[in-house]
Formats: structure tokens, sequence, C-alpha cells
């Protein structure tokens, strides 16, 4: 992408970012490759019906389940850029080389692959409601390179100028079960429309049935509520896993969640 596009995209992303009437808009998109999108995604926004998140990696988007099933997330800006004349500042005060754009001479613009706002209000260590979390997720590999290396002490030091926390997340933490399980789960974190009705009675019968029969198979102990409340099997299986989302159920996260397996095999139980 020339200098001149770049400049224009980042103004409109920039825009997008400040202005709570727009629709946000990230530095980079899926969209933006021709080849083969790979490992990119989209997936919808946690609260807004409307919006889509651009994910440039699987890690990305694990990273993001992560710290959206941990942490109280207000919103999340994926692959939101920093402005040049700050990442030039930056550069010019570490005696590095500022990137440049891939066979073109202009700068490159650089990004946090996540910038988090977080709920604060209840952090005794914060001294505001909000805080951000500035994210770069790289591969263990990537992140001994020295031109990666140069581009995270950029983003580093602009974090920290803005009064960001920033935080470097490799694919060795983020590999694992518990991820592939949220990644899972993540599409049920919101209850599907007209089924908010059953849910309260679906919730109290399975932990009814959980309290007898936890070393039931737990597919099978799903369709049971179902037939208890009069509900589809589906249905009562997109129930469990918004349940152990919005954390009204727990499980061993170091196990796949396979239905074959009891319940009590799999550590679920209530909180």
């Amino acid at each position: 992408m020339r200098q001149v596009n770049q400049n224009k995209r980042y103004a409109e992303h920039h825009e997008s970012f400040v202005n709570l009437e727009i629709p946000y808009i990230p530095m980079i998109r899926t969209m933006d490759f021709t080849r083969s999108s790979g490992n990119r995604s989209k997936v919808p926004h946690f609260s807004d019906s409307d919006r889509l998140i651009h994910f440039m990696s699987v890690n990305e988007r694990w990273a993001f389940l992560q710290i959206l099933y941990n942490y109280d997330v207000i919103d999340v800006y994926e692959q939101w850029a920093i402005d040049l004349e700050s990442s030039m500042l930056i550069c010019q005060e570490l005696n590095i080389k500022h990137p440049r754009i891939p066979r073109e001479s202009g700068w490159a613009y650089q990004t946090f692959d996540l910038l988090m706002k977080l709920d604060a209000s209840n952090d005794d260590l914060c001294e505001e409601d909000v805080k951000w979390l500035a994210i770069a997720v790289k591969s263990s590999h990537h992140a001994s390179n020295k031109r990666v290396i140069d581009k995270l002490l950029i983003q580093e030091a602009y974090a920290h100028m803005k009064g960001y926390e920033f935080c470097l997340i490799t694919d060795d933490e983020i590999r694992n079960v518990y991820s592939e399980t949220l990644d899972t789960l993540y599409f049920h974190y919101q209850l599907r429309p007209s089924t908010e009705i059953y849910y309260d009675t679906w919730l109290s019968t399975f932990r009814g049935e959980l309290l007898f029969n936890s070393d039931m198979r737990l597919g099978k102990l799903i369709k049971a509520v179902a037939s208890s409340v009069g509900i589809e099997d589906e249905m009562s299986a997109h129930f469990f896993c918004h349940a152990l989302w919005c954390k009204d159920f727990t499980m061993d996260w170091e196990q796949r969640l396979r239905y074959e397996r009891s319940a009590e095999s799999l550590g679920v139980m209530p909180l």
C-alpha cells in the first residue's frame, strides 16, 4: 500500500476510533489481502451486533478470547495504529530505524494487534475506572527477530507514553486446549433470540441433574435436561456452552470438551 493510501487509511481508522458515532474501522482488515486468507478470520463482536472483529491469525483470536473471558472488557480495537509522528519520534529516541512499507520507500504505520478497554472500577490498584491494555501477539520464534523486536520496542514506548499497559503474548502461552475450548464457546456467548425465557429453568434443572447424575455422559445429561425442560436437544447444548462462557458453570480447562465423557470426569460444576 503506497504512502498516500496508508495516510488516507489511517485518517479513516483514527476518526472511527475517536468519533463514537462512526463504526470502528481497523487499520488492517482481512479483506485487504488478495491471496488466500489462511488463518485470518472475522468473528462477531461480543456486544455490538453490527460489528465484526478482524484477526490476522489464530493466535490473535485466542489471545483476545482469553482476555475477554478473564477480564471485564468494555471494548476491543483490533489492528490499532500508532500515528507516524509519534512512532518516528520514538525511533529517534531509541536510535532504531523506522519500519518502511514493503517494496516501497514510505513509512509503515505500526499497529497493536489488540487494544482493549477494560473496566477497572473494582481494581484497587488502578486510580481510574477504565484502563487500557495494548497487546502484541507473536510466535515465540518471531519474537526474537531483530526487526520484530524493534517494532515491539516502538509499541511498548508508545503504550508507556499514553499510560497504557503493554503486554506481549506468545503462542507458547495460548496454543492450548483452554484456547480451543474458548473458541468453541465464544459463539454461544449470547443467548439466541427468544430462548432467554427458558434459560433460568434449564440452569436450575441442569444443576439438579448434575448433583445426582454427574457420572452420566455429558451428552446424555444435556439431552435429559432438554427433555425435562421441554426444549430441543440442540438448544440445551447451546445453553450448556453459554453457561460455561458466562461462568454459571466451570470445568477442567486442561481437558477437551468431549460430550461422550461424564460431567464428573470433565470437572463440570456450578460456580
